[in-house]
């Protein structure tokens, strides 16, 4: 596999990107075939257009919450492991979902750095020196 450091862990879901910016296309079409038909199907087309907009763009919301559910049951167990169950609790959503790329040898320190600094994310990726990498996100 290869490496991941800050400058290349960021995660860009080309192919959702792509049917989600058809569904958009799909919509504006809808829209614009509606406003000049003003039909019943023309409307039933709208309808659906929009709902499967919404359905591609509510997947993407629930999987990125369940992720985020599971970096955090991983964080606790992986910071229990190392005995950091106070510092676990005193961590934001957000800490902990930048802390999983640390290694285990500077997890402490950068947690503890973390909650008593209140370091944002992007901080927090940054003061990483040795990246443990996710290649299993969606």
């Amino acid at each position: 596999m290869p490496t991941q450091s800050y400058a290349t862990h960021s995660h860009r879901p080309i192919a959702w990107n792509i049917v989600w910016l058809i569904c958009f296309v799909a919509v504006v079409a809808a829209i614009w075939t509606a406003v000049r038909d003003r039909t019943l199907v023309a409307h039933v087309v709208l309808l659906v257009a929009i709902g499967l907009l919404g359905t591609i763009s509510l997947l993407r919301v629930f999987v990125l919450r369940v992720q985020d559910r599971v970096i955090r049951l991983e964080m606790r167990v992986r910071m229990a492991r190392l005995g950091l169950e106070r510092e676990f609790d005193q961590l934001e959503h957000r800490q902990l979902i930048a802390l999983r790329f640390a290694s285990d040898a500077e997890i402490a320190a950068l947690a503890r750095r973390a909650i008593g600094e209140k370091l944002p994310p992007d901080q927090i990726k940054r003061a990483i020196q040795h990246w443990q990498g996710d290649f299993y996100r969606t």
